[in-house]
């Protein structure tokens, strides 16, 4: 029996990027060192940025899930 020991299983891989603005307040927050948008993942880990607007961090989302043949 296994009793007392703690059986480890790999967590899934967040897989959906949301585009998140981080104000200047709240960079410490989320770890980030500037102000910007951001692509953060359904983990809540920032994965790119940072992006000084919104079309430019959803298209690196694109990018990212659907990289160009």
């Amino acid at each position: 029996m296994l009793a007392g020991r703690r059986i480890r299983q790999a967590m899934p891989k967040p897989k959906d990027l949301i585009a998140f603005h981080i104000p200047e307040e709240d960079t410490g927050d989320y770890r980030v060192r500037e102000a910007g948008w951001y692509a953060v993942d359904d983990g809540g880990k920032v994965v790119l940025g940072p992006f000084v607007s919104l079309a430019e961090c959803e298209r690196a989302i694109r990018d990212r899930l659907n990289p160009p043949a």
